[in-house]
């Protein structure tokens, strides 16, 4: 394992942390998780703002890449914040992150966000696992098979004199060459709704829809296992209740590779999906968004206020004044799977006790009974 700073096009400080299954990239400008990859295969993590948003890519200013954190907010800003300078998805992925310690396998970064009044910290870990997939009539064998693990702690503090709300919102994006029309999402999302235009102050969730089903103007219900055929569709779904933690995976239709995210439900309750695809021709897929956080409405604070909770989940949170602080985690994963693979039918955290550190990722296979275990050498979550 190794801790390198290394540039993008020569020009963009990428933090690099390496192990014998996997690297990932963090990119400082921006504190975006750049690029994740397992073996010599393809980075899902390869969204860039730039590139969407038809921008010159050779710029070196902090831009959203690949995962990128959505704080203070989730979306825009409301007419006068924006008029202000208050950026899209808050601040968090437009301000240079500093690097806190850089200690093989761990990397810690900070970044203030002055206009929010919030500092953020983030801690990441390339962890050592082992992983065998476990056939339904042999569940204690299981022939070994590539697998790595990102441990992710954030802790965001509050610099005002004064209580404020906020969001915190997790922003993997996914695109071509990993993202195709047969590449698969799969969570486990409940109770959803599709996300109205910018300043719209409807109640949109009044007939929810369960996922995988997905509203969209333009073609009435959709699966949202693929693909929904608009250039900016926005899906949000309560994480299962009945669930502790929530998750959400992705594989390519060529890809011989799956990867997905794994969080406690009560630090972040949402799980949203955007679909951005070429709304003439083919409809050809852009992006993919698979996020989850503290919010499912994406619109300004002056909205969220008229609607503070749906589903019975808050839309926002309260950070008390300095020095209060928060502190949430995730943990990612990348795993090689067979080309005949279904897709996930639940992700599960496993302790070797009630009361003992959980360890272990088991991801199961849609339909089969079979299951991949990842047993790593610290605690996930």
């Amino acid at each position: 394992m190794e801790g390198s700073k290394k540039p993008r096009r020569a020009t963009r400080p990428w933090i690099t942390l390496r192990n014998d299954a996997a690297a990932v990239a963090i990119d400082a400008a921006g504190g975006s998780i750049a690029s994740f990859v397992l073996g010599d295969g393809v980075n899902p993590l390869s969204w860039d703002s730039a590139v969407h948003d038809q921008q010159d890519v050779e710029k070196t200013a902090p831009r959203p890449l690949g995962h990128f954190l959505c704080l203070d907010r989730w979306g825009p800003p409301s007419v006068a914040e924006e008029a202000q300078g208050m950026p899209y998805h808050g601040e968090a992925s437009s301000r240079h992150w500093h690097v806190v310690e850089l200690d093989s396998p761990v990397v810690r970064l900070e970044a203030q966000l002055p206009m929010a009044g919030l500092a953020v910290e983030r801690r990441l870990e390339l962890v050592k696992c082992q992983a065998a997939r476990r056939a339904v009539d042999a569940p204690q064998g299981g022939a070994a098979v590539l697998a790595a693990v990102l441990k992710v702690q954030d802790e965001v503090k509050n610099i005002n004199q004064l209580g404020r709300i906020f969001n915190m919102v997790q922003h993997p994006s996914i695109a071509a060459p990993f993202l195709s029309a047969e590449t698969r999402v799969d969570c486990n999302g409940k109770r959803g709704f599709t996300q109205g235009p910018r300043g719209c102050a409807e109640v949109l969730w009044h007939a929810p829809r369960e996922f995988p089903a997905a509203v969209t103007a333009r073609d009435g219900v959709r699966d949202a296992h693929g693909m929904t055929g608009g250039a900016d569709d926005v899906f949000s779904y309560e994480v299962d209740p009945k669930e502790t933690y929530g998750w959400v995976t992705w594989q390519g239709g060529w890809s011989k590779c799956t990867s997905g995210y794994v969080w406690p439900r009560a630090e972040y309750p949402w799980v949203s999906l955007w679909c951005s695809s070429e709304v003439d021709g083919d409809q050809r897929p852009r992006a993919r968004g698979l996020e989850f956080g503290t919010t499912g409405l994406h619109q300004p604070f002056p909205i969220l206020t008229k609607h503070p909770r749906i589903f019975d989940l808050p839309t926002f949170e309260h950070l008390d004044a300095a020095p209060s602080s928060t502190r949430k985690s995730f943990c990612s994963f990348l795993l090689s799977i067979p080309s005949h693979f279904r897709g996930v039918q639940r992700v599960e955290l496993v302790a070797a006790a009630a009361a003992a550190p959980a360890r272990k990722l088991r991801i199961w296979e849609k339909d089969t009974g079979s299951s991949v275990e990842i047993a790593a050498e610290t605690e996930l979550l």
